[in-house]
């Protein structure tokens, strides 16, 4: 298929082309080590426009910042396939050195697409369960390659936090906490490879773990994945009118090469 086919079909699995949605998030973030530095309210909105999408993101800070909804950071945003679209993903305006790469449903990665040895590199990792929850995993490396920050927005569509996803059982808690998953059965993906040269962050009541090295090794290739399990009697569906039954566990996961290019995105779906 010629690269310019693929950029179209990647867009249209860009979902906000013909969905409105307001996802009213919490926004935490921590330390390597699991120290919380910040947290905060946000609601991130986007309205199909019928060439596109528009953007809007509008923060509600609990210190003498208030709500912001204008500026760099905010928007708002238009989203087109003549802009936006790229045989390398999706670009957002706000951030032309970062890519979106869309899997079908919902699920995304928002990363650097080079970071060579002595560059910063940033990603955000979003995960769907259902009509009504999503969330996403950030992860930042300063420029000597150390693991800076991490970061978990919990976001509901139905409204503001505390929402009815706390009442179905998906925490609240900005508490999170250090662990190694190495060990564990399933080595196949990123989080169940985990060893003592990454930071691995147990948060929202430990219904969510981050993963990312420590430490970026210069010339060498390079991960980071973030891991959900929503409770058990939330309500999701398959995206189809079905109802979801059991368990699921999500997983999603972004990979650098070893000159910093980025190279794959994956999205794995565990059954309980």
């Amino acid at each position: 298929m010629p690269v310019e086919d693929l950029a179209a079909v990647h867009w249209r699995r860009f979902v906000y082309l013909k969905l409105a949605r307001r996802w009213h998030a919490l926004w935490c973030r921590w330390s390597p080590s699991g120290e919380l530095r910040s947290v905060f309210d946000a609601e991130r909105a986007f309205e199909p426009t019928g060439k596109g999408c528009s953007m809007q993101v509008v923060y509600h800070y609990r210190d003498e910042r208030g709500t912001v909804a204008e500026g760099p950071q905010s928007g708002p945003w238009h989203l087109t396939e003549e802009a936006c679209s790229t045989p390398h993903g999706m670009l957002h305006p706000a951030s032309p050195e970062m890519t979106t790469l869309l899997l079908p449903g919902g699920p995304s990665a928002w990363c650097m697409r080079r970071s060579p040895a002595g560059t910063p590199c940033a990603a955000e990792l979003f995960l769907h369960h259902g009509d009504h929850l999503r969330m996403s995993a950030g992860v930042v490396h300063s420029a000597d390659g150390t693991l800076q920050q991490l970061a978990l927005v919990r976001e509901d569509a139905r409204g503001p936090w505390p929402s009815a996803a706390a009442a179905e059982g998906w925490s609240e808690s900005c508490e999170a906490a250090a662990r190694s998953l190495a060990g564990v059965a399933w080595q196949s993906t990123r989080v169940g490879s985990a060893s003592a040269a990454d930071a691995v962050l147990l948060c929202a009541g430990g219904t969510v773990a981050v993963v990312a090295p420590t430490r970026r090794v210069a010339n060498q290739p390079f991960s980071s994945a973030a891991a959900w399990w929503p409770p058990q009697h939330s309500t999701a569906d398959s995206g189809e009118g079905e109802a979801v039954g059991g368990r699921r566990l999500y997983t999603v996961e972004a990979h650098w090469d070893a000159e910093g290019g980025l190279a794959e995105v994956r999205w794995l779906v565990f059954e309980a």
